[in-house]
């Protein structure tokens, strides 16, 4: 499901400038405690040093190899492959004191004026079926292997009888979005059959209010459907199930998805997928047996919820539509090989992946063009980028303004927005440098798994989670930041990310860099695919000592803390 979130924009400030420490050491807070080994990090510009043996963190001396002033950035990451993992820390940074260099501000907007996000972005309220979907269905293994053997007993040749024709009226069962088990709640409602297209069936509920859509305007969403999103999906994702022979998806526009939305709310449902309709009704008594999508419906006068213009319905559901897509095809291709289900963190990085995907396609560019803003921002009424682009770009800002705080892997993806915007910025970097080009022959490959979560994203890199992320975390803030001889490995080669972040963020990039100077500590803390991002400045023909301590002094004990050492200038 996904919703947009009308309060979310507006409470979010923009990033300030980077701040100096002015914390003073605590007793025993100071590199290289009893003597203990150094980490030589002395580096040409561009050059980047991994410290990921966490003993190793203690005592860094970082230098120029050119014997000049350099400004270093210091990420301290968190590599550990389990969620929510939190280590904490003070980053010591000691003599000399002439290494009290300001580093000076490194947000480098590119100055594009911020467009406006007109209809706010895509929100979090997905994780109440998501979450109901897991505890009720997903994490039962006996109805996982009843739906497995239902959907086997169901494959076939598609039957021309079972599409409908237009003016067709059809019934449904549709779940309550908030109900705590929709497998047991749900309303018999319904349906006129509207137009059929080559993929899609577009229905309405009999109950949706007057004003709404035009037989041209449901041509249009099928057209969209057919020629856009279907084949985007299934390009990327895979084919999605048959249960019901109809060789087509089900798109029904439904009051009820409305009424699931209080009055005067900040966040709209707009849509979502049930994976309880491919079970059976022995499993899910909602069942509807049938690849279904449930959408908002316009309702111009309020009779269900806040009043909704056709205008506003049919830009909102656009990227809610590419989004769902990929849930449906995710489920169906696990259910019918009886695989686990994926992780929500994965799942959900997937199904925000398919918006930037199906964008793409509707803007004719390629799933590796290099984009900027200007590309994408489509000036002035914004629709494509409001609803495939802006929406993933708001969420990786909310998680750039606490970068340490929840990562992308953790287990609040239901919850959480700066988490999905972690989760999709991961899983773009991961297609950018581990694809091999074949951008959709990766996510097919993620869909299939058998795998779930880190370890199928370690399993289609065909590298380690740790190695992904020493390039990943680096990477947020030093892409396009014109570091000179920076190794690619340390941008994003599908955005110009400094670009479209400084977009959605009044101007200004939002991922902030602490200055810590020489004689200061910074406290942090930092969870699981995480990090805390910090400048440096080291004088000329001398070194600075830095370390990553324990509160009460010597190493940290975390297992995944890391270091990733960048010299910027």
């Amino acid at each position: 499901m996904r919703v947009r979130d009308y309060a979310a924009i507006a409470a979010l400030a923009a990033a300030t400038a980077c701040g100096s420490s002015t914390t003073q050491p605590h007793n025993g807070d100071a590199p290289c405690p009893g003597g203990s080994h150094k980490t030589d990090a002395s580096l040409a510009v561009g050059g980047v040093l991994a410290v990921t043996t966490p003993a190793a963190l203690d005592c860094v001396s970082l230098a120029t190899t050119d014997g000049g002033t350099g400004t270093f950035l210091v990420v301290a990451g968190n590599a550990d492959t389990q969620p929510d993992v939190v280590g904490t820390y003070n980053l010591a940074v000691a003599t000399p004191t002439s290494a009290d260099i300001v580093a000076g501000d490194r947000l480098r907007s590119t100055a594009i004026a911020s467009p406006a996000l007109q209809s706010a972005y895509s929100s979090i309220a997905e994780g109440r079926v998501r979450a109901m979907e897991r505890r009720v269905l997903l994490d039962n293994p006996a109805a996982m292997r009843e739906a497995s053997s239902f959907m086997r007993r169901a494959a076939g040749r598609v039957r021309a009888e079972a599409v409908p024709a237009v003016g067709d009226t059809v019934s449904f069962n549709v779940p309550n979005a908030n109900a705590t088990n929709a497998c047991q709640t749900f309303t018999a409602q319904r349906a006129v059959v509207k137009t059929v297209g080559t993929h899609g069936i577009i229905v309405q509920d009999v109950t949706a209010p007057s004003g709404g859509f035009t037989a041209a305007a449901f041509d249009s969403i099928a057209a969209e459907f057919d020629q856009i999103i279907y084949p985007a999906d299934t390009v990327h994702f895979g084919q999605p199930s048959d249960i019901d022979g109809n060789g087509h998806v089900f798109l029904l526009f439904t009051p009820q998805v409305n009424a699931a939305t209080k009055r005067g709310s900040n966040s709209i449902l707009e849509g979502f997928f049930f994976a309880g309709d491919l079970f059976a009704t022995t499993s899910c008594a909602e069942s509807n047996k049938a690849e279904l999508f449930y959408l908002l419906t316009p309702d111009p006068t309020g009779k269900f919820s806040d009043d909704r213009s056709t205008a506003s319905v049919r830009q909102d559901i656009r990227g809610t539509i590419a989004h769902e897509f990929q849930h449906m095809i995710n489920a169906g291709v696990r259910l019918s090989t009886n695989a686990p289900d994926e992780a929500t963190w994965l799942n959900e990085g997937l199904s925000h992946f398919a918006e930037e995907l199906v964008g793409r396609a509707e803007d004719n560019f390629t799933d590796t063009q290099k984009l900027t803003i200007t590309d994408v921002a489509d000036f002035p009424s914004l629709n494509n980028f409001d609803a495939f682009f802006g929406q993933n770009m708001a969420r990786l800002r909310e998680w750039m303004l606490k970068p340490g705080a929840l990562g992308a892997t953790s287990g609040h993806a239901d919850t959480s927005l700066a988490v999905r915007g972690a989760a999709w910025s991961l899983l773009r970097y991961s297609a950018d440098h581990y694809a091999n080009g074949n951008v959709a022959a990766f996510t097919r490959a993620l869909v299939a798994g058998p795998d779930t979560g880190v370890a199928n994203l370690a399993a289609r890199t065909g590298t380690s989670f740790d190695s992904v992320a020493a390039g990943w975390l680096p990477a947020l803030y030093t892409s396009d930041d014109s570091v000179s001889n920076l190794p690619d490995r340390y941008t994003y080669l599908g955005w110009n990310m400094r670009s479209i972040e400084a977009a959605v963020n009044q101007g200004v990039f939002p991922l902030a860099a602490s200055t810590v100077s020489a004689g200061n500590t910074a406290p942090g803390s930092v969870s699981s695919a995480a990090a805390n991002y910090y400048i440096v400045g080291v004088p000329a023909s001398a070194g600075v000592l830095l370390g990553e301590l324990a509160t009460n002094g010597g190493p940290v004990t975390y297992p995944g803390a890391r270091f990733y050492l960048v010299r910027l200038q």
